[in-house]
């Protein structure tokens, strides 16, 4: 499966609207099937954009972005407007 950048996006969006270390729940982006998502949390914690916890996958446990993750979606949103 490839890096999807869209999806990618959504996640960095969700997580920093969430605002909260703890997340409950399932993590639902629209188009997108949960192992899709779940790859890509994987892959955005590797790059070290986000924290997951080890329970964070199986709907609860901490989800947050990093200092980088909130550097690169700030970068993002620059683009975004320019």
């Amino acid at each position: 499966m490839k890096r999807d950048m869209v999806l990618v996006r959504k996640l960095l969006d969700f997580v920093e609207a969430k605002g909260a270390r703890l997340f409950k729940g399932v993590i639902q982006i629209e188009g997108y099937e949960r192992e899709q998502i779940t790859l890509h949390l994987y892959l955005l914690a590797d790059a070290g954009f986000i924290e997951l916890g080890q329970d964070t996958l199986a709907d609860k446990g901490p989800l947050v972005l990093t200092w980088k993750g909130c550097d690169y979606l700030e970068e993002l949103k620059r683009q975004d407007k320019a």
